[in-house]
């Protein structure tokens, strides 16, 4: 099988953080035929995965024809979870940065026998920046740079230090940067400055009255 190729442009990841099969599905399929996929991953997040299983990462592929990320945030075995979500469609699965070197190595090599990517997720990890560069030592596709809303809070992480953040991961891993966290239109801009190549959208899109108005708005912001 050939090595998927991914276009190097800014990307726009819609986490499909749902429960609800069918309203996941209808969003994927909306932002797919307005976007022809142009700039566009979608995400089978965790809870979606949660509920629905293979199922929903056959049926948000299937029916949007875009690059498929499976939010797994696999901790161990990721050749058996990791490998059954790609053989099922999805193009990219999430390890956890907090795993042992050993499980992402095999999350590594576990994509690349499929011609697929990783994403490490740096999420609780105590010293980000450190182990991203560990990470893409390791050889991981994306390290995605994940602060949840509580840690945002109790760290009172304000907006500036959050982009001095990801220009300290820019210069320092040759991976592809993603960030993800409670963002929102208007934060997008100054992530792309920083050095992001990817910004993970969610609740921002999938609770909004016409989440395609959301994705138009954010995918704008991110190549002004």
């Amino acid at each position: 099988m050939g090595t998927i190729v991914v276009a190097m442009d800014r990307i726009l990841q819609v986490a499909l953080d749902l429960t609800k099969l069918p309203e996941a599905v209808e969003i994927a399929t909306k932002i797919a035929s307005h976007t022809s996929c142009r700039n566009i991953w979608l995400e089978v997040g965790t809870p979606l995965l949660k509920a629905w299983g293979l199922i929903a990462v056959k049926a948000v592929k299937n029916l949007s024809n875009c690059f498929v990320v499976v939010d797994t945030k696999t901790m161990d075995v990721p050749a058996i979870e990791g490998g059954m979500l790609l053989d099922a469609g999805g193009d990219a699965f999430t390890v956890l940065g907090v795993a042992d070197d050993d499980v992402v190595k095999e999350a590594v090599e576990t994509a690349r026998a499929r011609g697929k990517l990783v994403v490490a997720d740096l999420i609780s990890h105590p010293d980000p920046l450190k182990r991203a560069v560990e990470l893409d030592r390791l050889g991981v596709d994306v390290v995605l740079y994940h602060v949840g809303i509580s840690v945002q809070r109790s760290r009172r992480v304000t907006v500036a230090q959050l982009l001095r953040e990801i220009e300290g991961l820019r210069r320092n891993v040759s991976a592809r940067i993603a960030v993800a966290g409670g963002i929102k239109p208007g934060d997008v801009k100054g992530l792309i400055a920083s050095g992001a190549d990817i910004v993970v959208v969610g609740g921002a899109i999938t609770k909004a009255e016409n989440p395609v108005q959301v994705v138009e708005r954010i995918l704008e912001e991110m190549n002004t």
